[in-house]
């Protein structure tokens, strides 16, 4: 529903800006929009075999830039974790694309499956200076535990986008620092999954913050942006 009310009201021309992107395939459903819908956008994922992985779903596209690197508020190069291939082998329920910059959100201590790469990492706002980006309707940041430094590395508010994708889980340290980002920028915040959903009011062609807020699902509101729904309705599943 957020991704075709952002998409009606931008008559599909959505530019997309993407960090975590993974291998392309996982997480929200943009690939469609991407290659049926006319979206663009630059996607940036620093683990080589995903980058590889998502390098070769674009290869053809003229609207799709990819970038094999991490995002952070600091420019370095920096170890980046994830699970041995055999581990990933052994247990088919784990989540492939997951990577990270803290090893602890990848594996316990003492677990020998755990690999290591050094990538390249560079402030967001140096990126889009080099491309000469400054707008993006769509703001997607999955970055492993690293988002609070990703959202410390650019001014969201200086893009306007429309709505923004934050991948924070409920009462973390993540979380807390998202919300503050979000309302620095303006949006008004909502939890869907594991995911914060934060909206520009008036950004979408249907007013879906007045849904979210009737499902109860807004959060760290101010009183100015909330809407004149009531405030005791049952938490419900509601799907982005």
């Amino acid at each position: 529903m957020l991704l075709n009310g952002l998409h009606d009201r931008h008559s599909g021309r959505v530019f997309v800006l993407q960090i975590g992107a993974g291998g392309g395939k996982t997480g929200l459903p943009l690939l469609p929009r991407f290659r049926e819908g006319g979206w663009s956008g630059l996607l940036i994922e620093p683990h080589p075999d995903h980058f590889a992985a998502l390098e070769a779903l674009h290869v053809e596209s003229e609207r799709v830039a990819v970038l094999n690197l991490g995002v952070s508020d600091i420019s370095a190069t920096l170890a980046l974790y994830a699970l041995a291939p055999e581990a990933l082998a052994g247990n088919p329920r784990l989540l492939h694309g997951r990577a990270s910059l803290t090893r602890d959100r990848i594996a316990g201590p003492g677990r020998t499956d755990v690999m290591s790469v050094d990538v390249p990492v560079l402030r967001l706002d140096s990126v889009l200076r080099e491309l000469g980006l400054d707008s993006a309707q769509l703001v997607v940041i999955n970055a492993g535990g690293h988002e609070e430094q990703v959202l410390r590395s650019f001014d969201l508010a200086a893009l306007s986008p429309g709505l923004v994708f934050v991948h924070a889980a409920t009462g973390t340290v993540v979380e807390t620092a998202s919300l503050a980002a979000l309302a620095d920028a303006g949006l008004i915040p909502f939890r869907i999954g594991d995911w914060l959903a934060g909206l520009a009011p008036g950004a979408l062609a249907v007013p879906l913050e007045e849904l979210l807020s009737f499902f109860n699902k807004g959060i760290g509101q101010t009183a100015d942006q909330k809407t004149d729904l009531p405030t005791d309705e049952t938490e419900t599943g509601v799907e982005e």
